[in-house]
């Protein structure tokens, strides 16, 4: 990019004002036009869909008759217990029930047959994480009388998981049931893993609400995701409950009602009662035990991802607590007093402020880029080759300043990459790297100007990097937050120009600055579950590249998908070239 570039675009400040390509027409491009706008129709009649079950959910919830209000208290209380009972629980994790009562209660724990393990992870004394189990096994569920019948013959196919952590984090107890009972709180901590959210009701035992969770109930539907284009969400209706079971001490926990309204939704994802136990600890701190107990139906997970599903990794505790604690410790940063230096100049607490915030939203924008939730629809690029690359359009509201005024195209592949999930975040992370793997910095000097750490890990860190095509000559900034964990790292990135990041620096309003969020997914393939810095031998790498193209409207051009599929396979074939892998 060039200066004179940035110049003539002060107005889409923040965004990458040039495409690295220039789509032309050609004989290809009606035929695949066609197929574009069929798929746009399909995407209506998706889109219809979706609108319609919603408001499904919405009537049914909605003038539920008092008595059906009943049945749902009666089985969130039941899921309270349960997850009580599961989380206080000591070793071994499961037994049996030997108290009849108690064999009858609301789910049966000796139809879990296969348990998964999951090592131990050891950090500082503001966090101490312990994985106990991770179970995984076909479950072949009890049939009720009023599910229909081809519901019914979905339930064999079901698959228990199971996985319990604690956690100690630095946060009071009712500061962390704020955020899971607040949607748009909820939605922000666990951005990674809640793809899209919404609650259909809310009521409380206590009376009005007024800030007090005790004894609330909400009814909610959520998707939640890996990051992938290639695996579903998993979609659940499912009520909440909040409840204080002692002095100091919270239970919130969640558990579908697809029972309650069988004909709603498919029954291939059924969330037993999961949630969370908070207690309050000496020093300020947060004693928090999660649970995660699901079905699912696994028989269309793509073969890519099996290992690291079934490990439990992916959609388990470890992976809410890690979430949690990322997002206690990010609150921890913003509110710290020390210092940062940009090119060995102190950056002012107000410049460090609004470089935060801007990576915080980056980052979020980023997750649900990546979602495969019915929001996102998401077209295979016709061509042939190794990659399954997808691609998506984006049109950006006029009126949102965060935003470039005009569509921007997301395009995103998931590969695998036989080198230790460790190896790679650190290659992809390092600003020496880049000039290797991106196009866009072939040739280029490359430099981390400041950088903000996230805890006490230096893996996690905001940095602003600079791009120099010669020493006086600045190409553009990138503004990347980077963070390291067993169950998934990510290094995400976004181009700002020279005016918008001194406007942030300044300690401007980072809103204001227009932001394309890309960046990389490193998950591990196989996990050997024997420590948190060796999981794997192999990685599964989601590439997501985000760009302006004024070429595209609701449509993608074939010239366009041409240039984007060239752009993904020379960007994964320099990244396997590093580790030494024969080039597809």
């Amino acid at each position: 990019m060039a200066s004179d570039n940035l110049e003539s675009n002060n107005e889409d400040i923040g965004s990458s004002p040039h495409t690295p390509y220039s789509p032309q027409c050609t004989s290809n491009f009606h035929l695949l036009d066609n197929s574009a706008s069929s798929n746009s129709n399909v995407r209506d009649n998706n889109s219809s869909s979706q609108l319609q079950r919603a408001s499904d959910l919405l009537m049914a919830v909605s003038v539920v008759p008092e008595d059906q209000q009943l049945r749902i208290v009666e089985v969130v209380h039941a899921a309270m217990d349960e997850l009580t009972k599961v989380a206080l629980d000591g070793d071994p994790l499961w037994k049996p029930q030997e108290d009849e009562d108690q064999a009858e209660s609301y789910y049966t724990l000796m139809d879990i047959m296969k348990m998964v393990e999951v090592g131990e992870t050891h950090c500082s004394d503001l966090l101490d994480l312990e994985i106990d189990n991770t179970k995984s096994s076909s479950d072949n569920q009890n049939q009720t009388n009023f599910c229909p019948k081809d519901k019914q013959q979905e339930q064999h196919h079901l698959q228990t998981e199971f996985s319990r952590q604690t956690a100690y984090v630095r946060m009071e107890p009712l500061r962390i049931v704020g955020f899971l009972m607040d949607l748009e709180q909820w939605s922000l901590v666990f951005s990674d893993i809640v793809a899209r959210a919404a609650i259909l009701q809310t009521w409380s035992s206590m009376g009005p609400i007024g800030g007090n969770y005790n004894e609330t109930v909400q009814v909610m539907t959520a998707e939640f995701q890996i990051p992938s284009p290639l695996v579903e969400t998993r979609e659940s209706f499912f009520g909440r409950f909040c409840k204080q079971l002692a002095p100091y001490t919270w239970g919130i926990v969640d558990v579908s009602l697809e029972d309650l309204f069988p004909y709603l939704l498919p029954i291939g994802f059924r969330r037993k009662p999961s949630g969370c136990l908070i207690q309050a600890s000496p020093n300020g701190l947060s004693k928090v035990i999660w649970i995660e107990h699901v079905e699912i139906d696994q028989r269309m997970v793509n073969k890519m991802y099996e290992a690291y599903i079934n490990s439990g990794l992916a959609f388990g505790a470890k992976r809410w607590v890690s979430s949690l604690v990322r997002h206690c410790t990010w609150e921890d940063t913003l509110m710290a007093k020390s210092c940062s230096t940009l090119n060995g100049v102190l950056l002012l607490q107000a410049g460090r402020l609004s470089v935060l915030k801007l990576a915080e939203r980056m980052t979020k924008s980023f997750y649900r880029n990546m979602s495969t939730c019915k929001e996102n629809p998401w077209i295979k690029i016709p061509f042939p080759g190794h990659e399954d690359i997808r691609v998506m359009v984006t049109p950006n509201p006029k009126d949102d300043p965060g935003r470039p005024p005009c569509t921007s195209v997301v395009f995103s592949t998931s590969v695998h990459v036989p080198t230790n999930p460790k190896h790679l975040f650190h290659y992809l992370r390092h600003e020496k790297s880049r000039n290797k793997w991106d196009i866009l910095s072939y040739g280029h000097v490359i430099t981390e100007l400041s950088c903000i750490i996230n805890g006490i890990d230096s893996r996690n860190r905001v940095s602003i990097i600079q791009v120099n095509s010669a020493p006086r000559r600045i190409e553009i900034f990138y503004l990347q937050e980077s963070f390291y964990d067993a169950s998934g790292s990510y290094i995400v990135f976004a181009p700002v120009d020279i005016y918008a990041m001194a406007v942030v620096l300044r300690g401007g309003n980072p809103d204001y600055v227009a932001i394309l969020p890309s960046g990389f997914a490193v998950l591990p393939d196989k996990p050997r579950m024997n420590g948190e810095e060796d999981v794997a031998d192999g990685s599964i790498l989601t590439v997501a590249l985000n760009i302006i193209d004024h070429s595209v409207t609701e449509r993608v051009p074939f010239q366009s998908m041409v240039s984007m599929h060239r752009i993904m396979t020379e960007t994964v074939a320099s990244i396997k070239e590093a580790f030494k892998i024969q080039q597809f």
